[in-house]
């Protein structure tokens, strides 16, 4: 619990508390909507937190300004995604944002912890969220406010990220707080494709080697025409009934000849690579719908509160990766019973990589299931660093658990660039295991 709570209006607000924090040496946690997947930055103890600031962006959510010309949107850190996808579709125009969920995860959360799950409906075309982040304004730990990308010209507008000089854009996508408090983002600007399909096949419980097969030849395909491209499948035995292997896809399109015609493709590559057990069957398209529609939030009034670990993948490790989740999740839940259900697993395209999840559900009501869903979610991630693989959606316990896998140089170089940023070490001072010795 923080000792005061916070809710500035404007960049200047922003920037007197920060510079206030600094003259007490308060630590301050700026915060989004507060979806963050594994726990939300902290001080080290009960008597530290009552020092803190936790600094609420969220009455920060204006719209400030669209340039059509450009490709360019800029808004207040504060405002949902949802919010900025609303607005813009009325003018039949469309960001890269999140897949799930929208409604409460705010841009600057998007470009501080989660810059990685992102595309909005577009999750699998666009791949990671950061080529399409313009610039940046942003107040650093000592209370000076800065802009980045073409900003750098003092005359110019935010119209392109590349500038005379480094991409600083880069420091602040994912940076979490700690090297200030993002106040601003532009984002580039696409016009909506209005039209759209759906299709899928499923394989047999046996055939997931086929299945991804089939996933990864549709990935490869150099015209991208898969707005959405996910491959569903089952959670450990113990605790979930076998259920095929569906792969599914979202093409969007200009007119529906276009659509058609990215379909057409997606069938002929199924066909000439692994052929399914079913086209477009009730089950594909009943899970079809509940994954497209629904993301992030799979019956979680009957199955609970969800745990979901979600390692980004080199599409040449990912059947090892997901086979040994599977197994793991296996041996460790399998006297768990229906304490903690399982909602299956899911590899989606994200770009050239392959972003796995496999999500975990148990009882707020009880404290052992929630202890060993959070014990094997951990374990999840541990496997995934292990074998390998990345996280883009960012916090303070997976962020920690990354962070103790960087390589010794790495880490040095951002504490040399925290602590000349931020000497008092004020700005979420115990992530990414910068504070340790």
């Amino acid at each position: 619990m923080p000792g005061i709570i916070v809710k500035p209006v404007t960049t200047d607000e922003v920037s007197q508390i920060v510079k206030l924090a600094n003259r007490e040496k308060i630590p301050i946690v700026p915060r989004g909507g507060g979806t963050t997947y594994g726990g939300t930055a902290y001080s080290r103890s009960p008597e530290e937190s009552s020092l803190t600031i936790c600094m609420d962006l969220t009455r920060m959510r204006k719209m400030l300004n669209i340039n059509e010309v450009n490709r360019t949107v800029t808004v207040e850190a504060g405002i949902t995604c949802t919010e900025l996808e609303t607005r813009l579709r009325r003018r039949g125009l469309y960001v890269h944002t999140v897949y799930g969920p929208a409604d409460s995860v705010t841009v600057g959360g998007v470009i501080s912890g989660v810059c990685g799950g992102g595309g909005g409906q577009m999750f699998s075309s666009a791949g990671n969220n950061g080529p399409y982040f313009i610039g940046v304004k942003a107040v650093l730990p000592n209370g000076d406010v800065i802009e980045t990308g073409t900003r750098t010209n003092a005359q110019a507008s935010m119209f392109g990220r590349v500038c005379h000089g480094p991409d600083m854009t880069g420091l602040f996508i994912g940076h979490m707080g700690i090297f200030g408090v993002t106040t601003e983002v532009t984002l580039q600007l696409f016009d909506w494709p209005s039209y759209e399909g759906v299709g899928g096949v499923a394989y047999d419980y046996e055939n997931l080697d086929d299945a991804h097969k089939a996933f990864t030849a549709l990935a490869a395909h150099p015209a991208r025409p898969f707005s959405l491209l996910g491959l569903i499948g089952p959670g450990p035995e113990s605790i979930m009934r076998r259920i095929d292997w569906t792969l599914f896809y979202k093409v969007h399109g200009f007119s529906q000849e276009e659509v058609d015609q990215k379909s057409k493709i997606a069938s002929e590559i199924i066909a000439h690579t692994a052929q399914p057990k079913e086209w477009d069957s009730d089950f594909v398209r009943i899970l079809q719908k509940r994954s497209l529609l629904h993301p992030h939030d799979v019956s979680p009034r009957k199955m609970g509160m969800w745990s979901y670990p979600e390692p980004c993948c080199p599409r040449d490790g990912t059947l090892g990766i997901v086979k040994a989740t599977l197994e793991l999740m296996n041996g460790e839940l399998e006297s768990w019973g229906g304490r903690i259900k399982s909602a299956g697993s899911a590899v989606w395209m994200h770009g050239d990589q392959d972003y796995v999840s496999f999500p975990l559900h148990h009882k707020e009501s009880d404290p052992e299931a929630r202890e060993k869903a959070l014990d094997v979610w951990k374990k999840i991630i541990d496997l995934a660093l292990e074998q390998g693989a990345n996280f883009l959606v960012m916090d303070k316990h997976i962020g920690d658990m990354c962070a103790a896998r960087f390589p010794p140089e790495y880490h040095d170089f951002l504490r040399t660039i925290k602590k000349s940023l931020d000497p008092n070490n004020i700005m979420n001072p115990y992530v990414l295991l910068l504070s340790e010795d």
